[in-house]
């Protein structure tokens, strides 16, 4: 199998003609005849995307997101498509895009979402325009087949599955041929009437040029007669988007609940009235905003990505409810799904096709200080989700790097301050899960106030940690302020606190999880034993 056997496939399950006008699809990079044995498909190419095709033997890359939309005037290294460029060239990998021909072909990423909804009686939300022309010419009844078979030859013809489309009206024609013509029938200057066949077939608009000239070179006429005409057809079994009616009336909110549990997400936003009871529901993936006015024509609600703040008022105004699931969530769920079917249609031909695991979204995530314990008091601080810094522990796994449990540290610090501020000390002690000590200190720190002592205490502690490896941690400390500053619910307004603060929460950024608890001071003994020896020893 080649590249342009599986561009021809590619056009059979999702056809070039149901794209957006705007859309760049089809292949954007390599050669059509590399052979083919394994083709990866992505969302979007990047670097890593690339990289895992090379590595893993891939010939082919098939992304969701078209990497060229704009003409460009250079590929070079100075820029990140010129490099994604220049590295597939290099690596003999072709780059094929199926993007809004895929969303709204039969069987397409709209399609599958609506299915996954429990949708019924299915159909496009915005039908997508043929974008044909009409050629109407007028032959000799005896040259019809000929003529017709070389249209068809160029492209024309084609209405769906159909080939060789066309219509046929018997007639006369007429002319005069000039002094300076050869006429096929009749001579020079004589008015001749003719038997002929008004023939009349549609040709897709990008094949207009070639059927003409095809018509022209076939036809026995020296001046045949022709007419090109626009018409407005539209896509009988494709268009963007899907709209379709739930198995019985549900509520709005119990709508958004189906979503998050369909789609694997804890949560999807929703705007309208949560008990409002809706039945119609279109489905639009990626970014559908712009599609609300067409929505609301036909639908109670609309579920789609990359809604903007106001687009809740426009759909209020228009009538229509809006389910948000995240752009990239959505189409990564789709894309991996008809994966799986187009894979086990090329499977026929001995290759295979994969769904990267390279392939990521742009955005990152970081969960801020909770403004909520947990169940037992204790308050998960921080939970970074690909926040790009170094972290230790494992953040994706219950395991270390050695393949043994991850365990929970304590962490007991305090601070001390004779004067406030005055000589200050701090007190640290680290214990396995089993409270056996594992190292502690305690030093003085100079001039401090009780509250920076404090976070000395904890500064030091998390670095104690950090040096250990340690992934998961349990803080415990005596200061009512320093706990609750953490956890967000009292602001730092000191700024000498502040920059202790920011240097605690970047280096708390670097476990896999890190809890604090505030505990009585009988509780915190021994950093305060600790702290106050530092001070009585440096007298």
């Amino acid at each position: 199998m080649l590249v342009e056997d599986l561009e021809r496939m590619i056009e059979l399950a999702a056809p070039r003609a149901l794209a957006e006008s705007w859309d760049n699809v089809g292949l954007l990079v390599g050669r059509r005849g590399t052979e083919l044995r394994r083709v990866l498909v992505a969302l979007d190419l990047t670097e890593e995307v690339v990289k895992e095709a090379v590595v893993e033997g891939f010939q082919a890359i098939i992304t969701h997101h078209p990497l060229l939309f704009a003409p460009i005037t250079r590929v070079t290294d100075a820029d990140r498509v010129g490099v994604l460029i220049t590295q597939l060239v290099a690596a003999d990998v072709a780059l094929l895009a199926a993007h809004t021909n895929l969303d709204g072909a039969p069987g397409g990423l709209c399609d599958l979402v609506a299915r996954e909804m429990g949708l019924a009686h299915i159909l496009p939300l915005a039908r997508t325009p043929s974008r044909v022309k009409k050629l109407v010419g007028f032959i000799p009844e005896g040259e019809v087949e000929r003529v017709s078979r070389a249209v068809f030859e160029a492209g024309g013809g084609r209405i769906g599955d159909y080939q060789g489309c066309s219509f046929e009206n018997r007639g006369e024609g007429t002319f005069v041929a000039g002094p300076s013509t050869h006429p096929t029938v009749g001579r020079a200057g004589e008015s001749v009437r003719v038997a002929e066949v008004r023939w009349e077939t549609i040709v897709p608009e990008n094949r207009v040029v070639a059927a003409v000239q095809a018509f022209i070179c076939a036809h026995p006429y020296e001046e045949p007669a022709f007419d090109v005409y626009p018409v407005e057809n539209v896509s009988l079994t494709g268009g963007q988007g899907r709209v379709g009616s739930t198995r019985s009336e549900v509520s709005l909110v119990a709508l958004a609940e189906t979503a998050a549990e369909v789609f694997g997400l804890p949560e999807v936003s929703f705007a309208g009235d949560p008990e409002h009871m809706v039945d119609r529901v279109a489905v639009i993936t990626g970014s559908g905003s712009s599609f609300i006015a067409e929505a609301a024509r036909s639908a109670d609600v609309l579920l789609t990505g990359d809604l903007k703040y106001h687009d809740a008022e426009k759909a209020a105004d228009a009538g229509l409810a809006l389910v948000a699931v995240p752009h990239g969530h959505l189409e990564t769920w789709a894309l991996r799904r008809w994966c799986e079917g187009f894979g086990a249609a090329v499977a026929e031909h001995d290759v295979e096709v994969v769904f990267s695991q390279a392939g990521r979204s742009p955005w990152h995530a970081a969960k801020s200080v909770s403004h909520a314990g947990e169940a037992n008091g204790v308050v998960r601080l921080f939970d970074l989700e690909e926040a790009g810094g170094e972290r230790v522990g494992g953040p994706d796994s219950d395991d270390a790097p050695n393949g043994e449990p991850t365990r929970t540290f304590t962490l007991r610090v305090d601070g001390a301050s004779r004067g406030n501020p005055g000589p200050g000390a701090i007190g640290v002690v680290l214990e396995d899960e089993q409270g056996e000590i594992v190292e502690e200190l305690g030093a003085r720190i100079g001039v401090a106030t009780n509250n920076q002592a404090e976070y000395q205490a904890l500064i030091t502690g998390l670095e104690t940690a950090l040096d250990r490896s340690i992934g998961r941690l349990r803080i415990l400390s005596d200061s009512e302020l320093l706990v609750r500053q953490l956890r967000g619910e009292y602001r730092v307004k000191s700024e000498q606190l502040k920059e202790l603060y920011l240097q605690a929460r970047a280096l708390v950024q670097r476990f896999e999880r890190v809890e604090i608890v505030h505990v009585a001071r009988e509780e915190n003994s021994r950093p305060d034993e600790l702290a106050n020896q530092a001070l009585d020893g440096g007298r």
